[in-house]
Parts: structure tokens; sequence; C-alpha cells
């Protein structure tokens, strides 16, 4: 019988997964059908968005792998198509280990093209969108490959394939700013970068790109709405350098045309992502743009360059240090019975009973933050919205609960609360009924590490754990968890609704008193239970390297403790169980 391989979903980071199983299957984790399941998460928005695919491979990407032994492609191993699904997995062709339990190589790129088909060693060509102004044609222009950083080569006994996906173009992302005494308008404009060439190679064996090809042309980021209030734009460019020339060009509404040179020849590497802030001044025909230098922290290798407009560039004596920041982005729930929520808009019909929540808080992960923010857009006139916070049943809302359109800021340290209480945060309609535009990756939490007055997590790096009712095998009776059987006697110790063990890289646990053991510590994506490591662990602390688990963290949504022999007990507690950045 051949081992089924199974290949259901890509992402842009380091992804080995360890044997899955539900819990009442635990002890068949040694299972040879085990998957490789690699997740993705999607991101929607571009005019306004320089995130899109950071980290995760978008919905509906498709995928090209290869899968080789040493007799060449295995059956339907060359260049198979996968399709992200948008829910963490991907569909597509279904792959089968070797009978003779021989080494298989694997590799994968995206976007998918038929054209790499038989050709996994040899030179592809490429080309970017030259109008990068829709989602489609910016995800068709980021260029990705990835394959095993090790040793690649697995069998049916080891089938957790850890491929590693890159970026292999530059990215571009450009800010802008208004001086209170220029005319300019951005309403309505598009924005290009010039002189760049838009083709290159890739070969997918060892991920090497060819040089820069083509004719020099424009890029066009992005074309802004003509009721836009958010400026920012992002675009994909082959690497490659560029001579002291125009650079990046603003055609506004009203006909005007800004560009900006490279004070210099500059070359734009594979994997980096250069930012630059674009500041307008000036009025009519004096319109003038100047151009500074700025740092920002993204998923992608970053750099930056200088860039010479019409002014002078604006250099600091001491350049800004950036401050280490954590971000948790919102994950929408259903609203309540007279409201909906249809992406991007949320639609309410009664001034009560329409909250939506789009964050939910298990573990008094709040604490942990110390500023939100959300941009919202398209607000029916005449109305308002709110955003609040409930501690337990009670929801209370921020300031005075009026929210127009734009982006908001609240100041969480000035609610005088204790953060670590709340549960949920929520938003909804102010007036009788209306409309607005919101969406998830423009809502999220901001912190740097907060305090509080436990006497625990007093940096904002820690979060201790929060027993929950153990499954029907088990009972907790603090300090001592008890289970009858080796199945279904799980506790959910932590519970994750935003994604926030992202923001962790350890999990250290203490436990004693063991009789009958071993026991077990593992995790959920969705409904599937996975084990750390080999599953066993006998009395004392424990410590886990989240970051060595191989997975996109941000899709965990439990961490479970249970028994793992016919039955037994041990004593822990909850300050015992702590998660650590």
């Amino acid at each position: 019988m051949m081992k089924k391989l199974s290949i259901f979903a890509l992402g842009l980071a380091v992804m080995t997964l360890a044997s899955c199983s539900s819990d009442d299957q635990q002890m068949q984790n040694n299972s040879l059908s085990t998957p490789i399941t690699l997740v993705s998460n999607l991101a929607n928005m571009r005019s306004a968005n320089t995130s899109l695919q950071k980290t995760q491979i978008a919905e509906g990407m498709k995928v090209g792998v290869f899968v080789k032994d040493a007799n060449g492609y295995i059956t339907d191993g060359d260049n198979a198509e996968m399709t992200a699904d948008g829910s963490g997995n991907f569909t597509g062709t279904t792959l089968y280990f070797p009978e003779d339990g021989s080494d298989v190589s694997v590799y994968a790129y995206a976007p998918y093209n038929a054209s790499f088909t038989s050709k996994m060693e040899e030179a592809v060509a490429f080309s970017i969108a030259a109008d990068q102004s829709t989602d489609a044609n910016y995800l068709a222009s980021d260029l990705l490959c990835g394959a095993p950083s090790g040793e690649n080569a697995y069998n049916r006994t080891t089938p957790a394939v850890p491929l590693v996906f890159k970026h292999m173009l530059s990215k571009m992302n450009i800010k802008f700013t208004l001086s209170g005494e220029t005319d300019v308008d951005l309403k309505g404009a598009t924005v290009s970068i010039l002189n760049t060439k838009p083709s290159t190679t890739l070969k997918v064996s060892d991920a090497t790109l060819g040089e820069a090809s083509g004719t020099a042309t424009a890029i066009k980021a992005v074309a802004f709405a003509a009721d836009a209030t958010e400026f920012v734009a992002s675009a994909i460019i082959v690497p490659q350098t560029v001579g002291a020339d125009d650079f990046i060009q603003i055609s506004l509404a009203d006909g005007r045309t800004l560009t900006a040179p490279l004070k210099s020849e500059t070359s734009f590497v594979s994997g980096k992502a250069y930012t630059y802030t674009v500041k307008i001044l000036g009025e009519g025909a004096e319109a003038a743009v100047e151009l500074e230098m700025t740092t920002q922290i993204t998923d992608w290798d970053d750099n930056t360059t200088a860039l010479d407009g019409d002014a002078e560039l604006v250099e600091n004596d001491e350049p800004e240090v950036p401050t280490e920041t954590t971000k948790l982005y919102a994950t929408f729930q259903t609203p309540a019975s007279n409201a909906s929520y249809n992406a991007p808009t949320y639609t309410w019909t009664a001034g009560n009973s329409n909250l939506m929540t789009v964050f939910e808080f298990a573990n008094g992960e709040l604490k942990n933050y110390t500023t939100l923010k959300f941009t919202i857009s398209n607000l029916t006139e005449g109305a308002s919205v709110r955003m609040g916070y409930y501690v337990g049943s009670t929801f209370t809302e921020f300031g005075n609960g009026f929210y127009s359109a734009g982006t908001k800021t609240v100041d969480l340290t000035a609610l005088g609360i204790d953060l670590s209480t709340v549960t949920k945060i929520a938003f909804g309609g102010r007036s009788s009924a209306g409309s607005v535009d919101i969406i998830a990756t423009e809502v999220y939490l901001e912190g740097t590490g907060s305090s509080d007055d436990s006497g625990s997590d007093t940096d904002g790096n820690t979060l201790t754990a929060t027993f929950q009712t153990p499954a029907s095998n088990a009972s907790y009776n603090a300090p001592t968890y008890t289970w009858t059987a080796g199945n279904s006697n799980l506790m959910t110790v932590f519970e994750f609704a935003n994604g926030e063990l992202a923001n962790y890289s350890t999990l250290t646990f203490t436990f004693s008193n063991l009789v009958d053991g071993p026991v077990r510590m593992g995790y959920y994506v969705g409904s599937t239970f996975t084990e750390f490591g080999n599953g066993y662990y006998s009395a004392g602390t424990k410590t886990v390297d989240l970051t060595a688990l191989g997975i996109d963290l941000s899709t965990v949504t439990k961490i479970a403790f249970g028994g793992r022999s016919s039955a037994g007990s041990c004593d822990i507690v909850a300050s015992d169980v702590i998660l650590s950045k």
C-alpha cells in the first residue's frame, strides 16, 4: 500500500507539523498517513494596506509543488497545482510517497505557472504586473519560492516537510503627508514607480533569480478613490540597480504630475522592503515633493535608501530608532440580531442589539496592549458608530461612544480599568440604522508591554494560563488533575480568539505528584489536536520552544493538558503554566 502525502496549505514561514489527530485518536500519532498541513490566512485590502501577503499566502493563490525521488518526479509531482481556500487549507492534487519507502524532496513556489512544468531545475521567465493597484495583480507579482532549510530528504516514516518560503523580489512601501499650505489633493490620484525593468527568471530548485530584464516601465502602485481618506501604497519590483532618475510619480486628479528622482544609483535587493514617506509642499505650479527616508518593521528583510525630490532631502541628525511594537489584529464574529456584516460593510437596523465582537480574550490578554486603532469609511450620513468593551456581560463604550468616519485611536491605559478583566471588544451602530465599511486588518491593538497590579506579568511579556473544565474522562480539583482514560481527557489551559499565540515564543509548565503518568501537552488548530514533541512528560518543570514547532502560531486556537496513560493524577496550578515572549 502506498502512503498518502497530503499537501493542503502553504505559508511564508517554516511550517513543520508533528503527528496530528483528534483527541480520541491520540494513540495513533505514529500513523504513516500523517498529512503535511501548512497554513495560510487572508488579507483583503490593497489601496490602504501595505501588508498584503506579508506573512501568509492569500486566499485563492495558486501554488506549484514539485516532489522528486531518486528516479525523478513522482506521480503527479511535477508542478502540482494547489489553491488556497481562505480557511487555512489548500485543495489540489493528492500525492503519495513511493511504495518502496525511498526518500523524496519537496519544492514549491507561487504564483502557479504552467510554464514551470518539468523545469524545476531551469531558469523560467517571470514578469510582474504593470498595474498592481488591485489585489489580484499585486499577488500575481509577489514571487515566492520555498524548500526545506536543511537536508531535503523525507520518506513515509518522517512525513513532515519544513518548507521555508521567501519573497524573491523587492517591495516598495510609500506613505504620504501633505503640508498645511499645499493645495494638492491625493483623492483620485495615481501613484507609480518609474524606470524599473519588469522581468526576471526563477530557478525553483535552488531559489535563484536571474538578472532584471525587459524595457524599463512604470509600475502603477495605487489609484486612490475619489473619496479616499487614507493614503499609502505598495508595489513589487524586480531586484535591480536603478539609476539617478525619476522614480516616484504622483498623477493628480486635477491633471498635475509630481515626480521624485533617486538621489543616486540604487540597488534594490531580493527579499527586502523599502519604505519612503512622500511629503508634498507648495501650491499650484510651485507644488513639489520632499521625500523622507523612514524605517518600518515588516516581515520582509527591511532596507531603506535615500531619495531626492524637488526640495532638499530631510535627514535627521539622529535617526529615529523604531520602538518594538506588538500588534494584534481583530477577528470579526457574527453580529447581534439587528446587524449584519458582509465584508467590508457592516449594516445595522436598530440602535440596540447590534454589536459585533471584534476581539475576545480568554486569558486576560488585553493587559498586554496599550492602544486600540481602527479605521472606518463610507459611514451613512447622519449616523455614528460606537466601540467599547465587555467585563463579564457588561458593555461599556469607549469615551462618549460616538465615532465618525476616519482612523480612530483609543488609549486603553486611560480607561482606568484593570484591562486583564476585559473579555471582549465590540463594535456597533449608534443611530437607529445605518452602514459603514470596516475590515479586520484595519482594527488592531498595539502594545509594548503593560503593567498591572496583580504582581504577575508586570512587563507584559508573559501570559498565565486559565484552566477550563476538562473533557469527560478527567476532572480538576485544584491543585489535582485526575483522569480515568487515555483519551477524551484534555483540559484547555489557554484559549486564543485572535491569533494571540503569535506574540509568544516559549511555554513553561510545572507539575508534581504524578501518579501512573505520563502526561501530555499540545495545541489545537481548529479541531485538530497535536502533541508537543513526543507528547510524554514526567513530573517537573518543562519548556516548549514554540518557534521550533514549524507552524503558524497565529492559527493555534487552544493549548491543552491531559493524561497519557489509562488513568492517573498529578498536581498542577494555572500560575505554573506560562507563555513568554
